[in-house]
């Protein structure tokens, strides 16, 4: 596909990359989304589709797919469409994955992380990064969780997005259904009436459940929770940070199956 040049915000493209930044309708409609800056574009760059690639003319094009597009734009232009306080002068626009719940298979002795109601961007982008380095198998989202597309979550992830798989869009229900076919044990994180995680055996395969920062888990996976888990801390603190909590508990599940000593 033959390269561009670009100077004028008023440009159809830029425009759309706009909206691509600002709008999760737009997002949603297309199933595009955006990655900034060069460590997160390379990173994904041999894992996702990419349309295009969008950069200031000092940005070396060499170590990227000759076969992708690649649009040059001014610096002014670059300015108006980074959804970034330091702009790194190179963005990708990228294909998402919508990967179904049943085209996914369990494997032997699997972690899962699901998410139930996460609402930060911020929370979710990070436990995505810290989910793929604590050796989880795939991420499942429940629907009312914060866009994962989002501009915040993808730059909060630092490309972990493109590395582990995400299955999203589903309610609660399903994913219960789904784990329970599967033979796979649930753990739910909770504040009350609930197991030590330190003295909980997470043996097989296992799926742990984070609930939403202020309200924690509902009633309903607190009912069909295998297990319900909590980490112990000093009696007057409320909770803990979701990322944090996540961090905690998935690093005790890795180090029980012996992915430490991988």
């Amino acid at each position: 596909m033959e390269d561009k040049n670009i100077t004028s915000i008023t440009n159809p493209i830029i425009k759309n990359v706009k909206e691509l930044q600002s709008k999760k309708s737009t997002r949603q409609k297309e199933s595009l989304f955006v990655v900034e800056g060069t460590r997160a574009v390379h990173d994904l760059a041999n894992t996702m589709e990419i349309l295009y690639f969008i950069a200031t003319q000092n940005i070396d094009k060499s170590d990227y797919n000759p076969k992708t597009q690649w649009i040059t734009v001014s610096d002014n232009v670059y300015t108006h469409i980074s959804d970034t306080k330091t702009p790194q002068g190179l963005m990708a626009i990228v294909k998402q994955r919508n990967k179904s719940l049943n085209d996914f298979t369990i494997k032997q002795n699997g972690t899962y992380l699901i998410l139930e109601g996460i609402k930060d961007p911020g929370n979710l982008g990070t436990i995505v990064r810290t989910a793929y380095g604590l050796f989880v198998d795939a991420i499942f989202l429940t629907k009312d969780c914060v866009e994962l597309y989002s501009p915040k979550v993808v730059r909060a992830t630092m490309g972990a997005i493109s590395k582990i798989d995400i299955i999203r869009n589903y309610e609660m229900t399903s994913y219960v259904d789904f784990f329970r076919e599967n033979k796979v044990k649930i753990y739910a994180t909770d504040l009350y009436q609930s197991n030590n995680l330190y003295t909980t055996k997470f043996d097989g395969s296992s799926a742990i459940v984070i609930g939403n920062e202020a309200t924690g888990i509902t009633e309903y996976t607190r009912a069909q929770a295998d297990s319900t888990i909590k980490i112990p801390t000093r009696d007057n603190l409320e909770s803990l940070n979701a990322a944090i909590a996540t961090s905690i508990v998935l690093y005790e599940v890795a180090r029980q199956k012996n992915f430490m000593n991988n």
